[in-house]
């Protein structure tokens, strides 16, 4: 009889969060999928492609671009602030994630809307 008072006395979220690597995952997928138009998109394969693909880390920020603050600097300071608010954005993401399954679908959900709204200003500059 004691094993089953026991039972009942368990709280009711036992379950382990996700796993590490599958947040990650997921949180990277989430936040670096949008860009794919910058690979599938039709046209020649100059420099300005290039120069898209080799700043593919930092382009989840690219909402920072948006901001007049950056008008007249040198772009290397834009790029770092990118970089910035994509790194937060994965941490807070991955953070998110960590919390439980349905935070994780939380988490991914945000992140790609996220991403998606960078991806759309990114298209919209390119």
């Amino acid at each position: 009889m004691a094993k089953r008072s026991q039972l009942f006395m368990l709280p009711l979220s036992e379950t382990k969060p996700p796993g590490s690597l599958h947040v990650l995952l997921l949180t990277v997928l989430a936040l670096y999928a949008p860009f794919g138009w910058i690979v599938w998109r039709p046209g020649p394969w100059d420099e300005k492609r290039l120069l898209w693909l080799k700043s593919w880390a930092a382009l989840p920020g690219f909402l920072v671009r948006s901001i007049d603050v950056f008008d007249g600097r040198p772009v290397w300071i834009s790029y770092a602030c990118m970089g910035i608010v994509t790194f937060a954005a994965l941490l807070v993401f991955f953070k998110l994630g960590r919390i439980s399954r349905l935070w994780l679908l939380i988490a991914v959900v945000l992140a790609a809307a996220f991403s998606s709204y960078s991806s759309w200003l990114a298209v919209q500059s390119f």
